[in-house]
């Protein structure tokens, strides 16, 4: 299974740059580097006590880290969603103008899960993914002053701290010598121990994560925004194994056209040697990397409770029309970024979702699925297909993403070539104004005289 973080190699300029185009490479990159270098160097000064030297040594390789991902393309640095952004973050600081917030830095990340985070050090990020999934600057709004409050509370160090203690502590070393007197059973017990062990600056328990909701209220109570919507944005979090790849994409209603039918054997699968009819997941260590919000019901509680908040549905209806341009850009940037790096599986998905869902236009949607199928064309005729789109994977929880690569690697060229005919008739009197429409026209023309 790919890890959608996305962020893990640079990509060269391809024939079609849309009309909107991710700056995943800023042109101050030398500026942002030496900021996120010496607030990380301020960070790292203060820490002292035991253990301080391994501590500050997470602190450095995860700033050497968040370097290399700038430059692999982890982040997009857009004008327009910097804009939006800033007009929040202003906002929020002037109405708690008690934080010291020079050295606060928000990013956008390249990745579609609705999550954000706190380094610690001043440095912060935001999903795409989350972006399109909020309804209002309220709710994000709620969620930056949660991330501050990691911040002020130090949460990151004594988090770190916390872990590095456990690992040099006398019971794990008592546990590493049961793992190594036991006859049968150590690779499993060993993986469970380094997982349990493992250090993650961003690994919050349900307190920790509820006590920065206190405190992020707090911040987020002396804004203009509606109170009750800090609720809808942690309920929102609650559903985020349900937002992530869940959607039915019922490709064969896509691709059903009347001059070129679907075909039920482009989703029939090859029997393989390996076939099972059960799930193996033998330590669960991808299905819970969504899990990223533990209890939220607990933390929704304990809000209600603290601060005596009443829910009241006309909140949203009022708040959501101002945020609707910030969502719908950061909806365009999730596809084109799948595009860019030819994760068309990944592509197609999100096309269908969003579209499903009302959350890009016709016009973008039709011009898009004819960018699919041009790339899948080329990819197949070059045989670097495999390179772009995985198998199906049996033993993954990805139904929706298996059932496009099923779909996708079943395809033959010339039912491609078919397939943009019958589906370019579809759309013919739709009137797009596309140029990488007109472009794909002109490819297949040849193709199918």
């Amino acid at each position: 299974m790919r890890i959608f973080c996305i962020c893990i190699f640079l990509f060269s300029n391809f024939l079609f740059s849309q009309g909107i185009n991710n700056e995943y490479i800023p042109s101050n990159i030398d500026a942002i580097e030496s900021f996120l270098k010496r607030i990380n160097q301020n960070q790292i000064n203060k820490i002292s006590g035991e253990f301080s030297s391994k501590i500050k040594k997470v602190f450095k390789d995860r700033d050497e880290k968040i370097r290399e991902a700038i430059e692999d393309s982890t982040y997009v640095f857009n004008s327009k969603i910097k804009e939006d952004l800033d007009q929040i973050l202003q906002h929020i600081y002037k109405s708690n103008p008690e934080i010291n917030t020079t050295d606060f830095n928000f990013f956008i990340k390249n990745s579609i899960i609705p999550n954000a985070a706190c380094y610690g050090d001043g440095m912060f990020e935001i999903n795409l993914g989350l972006l399109t999934k909020l309804e209002s600057n309220d709710e994000l709004a709620f969620i930056i002053c949660h991330e501050i409050a990691h911040k002020l509370l130090n949460h990151s160090i004594k988090g770190i701290t916390k872990r590095i203690r456990s690992i040099n502590s006398e019971e794990t070393k008592e546990k590493v010598k049961e793992i190594k007197r036991n006859k049968y059973g150590q690779t499993r017990a060993a993986l469970s121990l380094i997982d349990e062990l493992s250090i993650d600056i961003l690994d919050y328990s349900k307190e920790v994560e509820a006590e920065a909701d206190s405190l992020g209220f707090v911040l987020f109570s002396k804004t203009k925004y509606s109170k009750p919507l800090a609720l809808k944005a942690l309920e929102k979090l609650r559903r985020v194994d349900e937002m992530v790849l869940y959607h039915d994409v019922k490709i064969d209603s896509v691709f059903n056209f009347k001059s070129f039918p679907f075909k039920d054997y482009w989703l029939k699968e090859t029997t393989s040697l390996f076939d099972t009819s059960e799930k193996i997941n033998d330590f669960s260590l991808v299905s819970d990397t969504l899990k990223t919000h533990p209890e939220i019901e607990f933390r929704v509680n304990k809000l209600i409770s603290d601060f005596n908040i009443l829910k009241d549905a006309n909140d949203l209806k009022m708040a959501e029309y101002h945020y609707k341009n910030l969502r719908e850009i950061s909806n365009m940037k999730s596809i084109q970024f799948a595009f860019d790096l030819k994760f068309l599986d990944l592509a197609l998905y999100q096309l269908i979702e969003k579209y499903d869902n009302k959350e890009i236009t016709a016009d973008y949607y039709y011009s898009k699925i004819a960018e699919v199928l041009y790339l899948v064309y080329k990819a197949k005729k070059s045989h670097e297909l495999g390179k772009y789109v995985p198998q199906k994977n049996c033993f993954s929880d990805e139904k929706q993403l298996n059932i496009i690569r099923l779909f996708i690697h079943n395809l033959e060229l010339n039912e491609i070539a078919k397939m943009w005919s019958a589906f370019y008739k579809s759309i013919e009197g739709k009137n797009i104004e596309s140029d990488n429409l007109n472009k794909i026209i002109e490819f297949f023309k040849p193709i199918n005289k």
